[in-house]
């Protein structure tokens, strides 16, 4: 009798099982349906601010090798309906653990190069009567700057302290991203053929436009070399900033003196305490942006427009890349950046085109209140285009310069506005789909009569040679 109760105690369970299992296959079933209504599949990702992968192109290749259906599969993963959302969801899930202090996310895990003691430890073999003369010209010019920022600078710590805002915390290790608290910072590592391509790219530049254009090159650090102190830098396996810099810099000045250099470095290292950074995003506030401003005025002999005098802005909610390629990091969430922006005081009008040529009237510092948290950096300069022109309805001097940038570019052009009749834009990146130049600075600067060129870049456009010949194609 007690045998007979326990079967049919468990016949119960067993449909039980069978039903869970029929219901987990039907709801299998309905998701890997939903992923294969064309219509609802995402094209873009604002979170992580990207174009996500396309349908590939059927090839009699890539279908023998296997590789078309791999390619499916990250099609399949990528523009899943409702990514965006999921992502989220499981970002809150997971903060359900509780992940208390110090968190680490990886996002790459690459490695870097050693930098060289000196420029021509680490550069190709040039002719040696080549080298000898630049030296020769560049030498009264390297001596006599370092003497007046010597004098500058201890002129300046008589009068004004500033705050210490250096990260001391000893770091674990988990990939490129490191996250303190609400901040997070990425790993930097520096690539030597990245960095000997810049110097030739730059030499390049200047001995195509010499005679119609001033050359000036700003190198612009990022975070984790100014905000976290050297030991912890060590500690992550990040190369340093300052020693990467001065490479490629005394590699300009040593190949060709003509350039004109902007060291910015020291500059933000002791603005370290303020807002010079965004915590959750890669790039740096306009603050930061204006000091390297006031560097690059005083190198051209100009007087930089008192920050006090421009009107401001603020955009709140602020979620960046950090957070994005953190998996949407709790602490980062929590704690939204704030944009603060500062409108140029002769205008705020300019004009974009789009990789169609299509053309925008728009705003230098446009309102991006309700834009999608991940996107409210392009209040700066109408974000990444081709080719953009701004026009100084005070100035009729004729007076033009051009800007060769990537993303960091964009907050640090608003304030080249009140200083030129012209301002023209070009994103090296995607200058090319901008039909009317084809893809040449050259003819640019001819045709405006641009007197200044001038290429603000992040280090870590330095990190791998395709990036520099991008820049190099465009002064062919």
């Amino acid at each position: 009798m007690n045998r007979r109760k326990k079967q049919n105690f468990r016949r119960p369970k067993k449909i039980m099982d069978l039903l869970r299992i029929f219901v987990f296959l039907v709801i299998l079933f309905a998701f890997a349906l939903t992923g294969l209504l064309i219509p609802l599949r995402p094209s873009e990702s604002l979170l992580e601010n990207r174009t996500l992968e396309k349908f590939p192109a059927f090839t009699m290749e890539s279908f023998l090798d296997g590789s078309y259906f791999s390619q499916i599969s990250t099609w399949y993963a990528d523009t899943f309906p409702f990514r965006e959302a999921l992502l989220t969801a499981n970002a809150s899930l997971e903060g359900l653990y509780g992940i208390q202090g110090e968190q680490y996310v990886a996002t790459a895990g690459q490695g870097g190069d050693e930098i060289p003691d000196s420029f021509e430890a680490g550069s190709q073999e040039k002719d040696p009567a080549e080298t000898a003369g630049a030296q020769e010209g560049n030498s009264a010019v390297t001596a006599g700057t370092e003497g007046s920022n010597a004098e500058d600078a201890a002129g300046a710590d008589e009068t004004e302290k500033y705050e210490d805002g250096t990260i001391y915390d000893e770091p674990e290790v988990t990939g490129d991203v490191y996250i303190s608290g609400d901040t997070a910072f990425s790993v930097y590592y520096f690539n030597t053929e990245g960095a000997n391509g810049y110097v030739a790219m730059i030499d390049k530049a200047q001995k195509k436009l010499d005679g119609m254009a001033d050359v000036y090159t700003i190198l612009v650090p990022t975070s984790v070399g100014v905000n976290l102190s050297e030991e912890v830098q060590e500690k992550l396996n990040s190369a340093d900033q300052e020693a990467a810099i001065d490479y490629i810099y005394e590699g300009i000045q040593t190949t060709n003196s003509k350039v004109k250099t902007v060291e910015i470095f020291d500059t933000l290292k002791k603005h370290n305490a303020e807002y010079i950074y965004f915590r959750t995003d890669h790039h740096w506030t306009a603050l930061g942006a204006y000091y390297a401003y006031e560097e690059f005025c005083s190198v051209k002999g100009i007087t930089a427009t008192p920050i006090e005098e421009y009107e401001t802005v603020e955009f709140t909610d602020f979620l960046g890349s950090f957070y994005a390629s953190s998996g949407q990091a709790a602490s980062l969430k929590n704690n939204p950046d704030t944009i603060l922006a500062y409108i140029p005081t002769s205008t705020n009008d300019m004009v974009y085109y789009d990789s169609n040529g299509d053309e925008y009237q728009w705003n230098i510092i446009y309102d991006v209140n309700g834009w999608d948290n991940s996107t409210k950096y392009s209040t700066f300069a109408a974000g990444d285009n081709p080719y953009e022109v701004i026009d100084n309805p005070e100035m009729n001097d004729g007076s033009a310069c051009l800007v060769i940038k990537e993303s960091f570019g964009n907050a640090f052009v608003p304030f080249l506005t009140d200083h030129y009749d012209k301002v023209y834009v070009i994103d090296y990146r995607y200058f090319y789909k901008y039909s009317e130049y084809d893809n040449s600075v050259c003819q640019l600067v001819r045709d405006k009569d641009i007197s200044d060129v001038i290429l603000v870049n992040n280090v870590e456009a330095m990190d791998s040679e395709s990036k520099v010949s991008m820049m190099s194609e465009i002064f062919d």
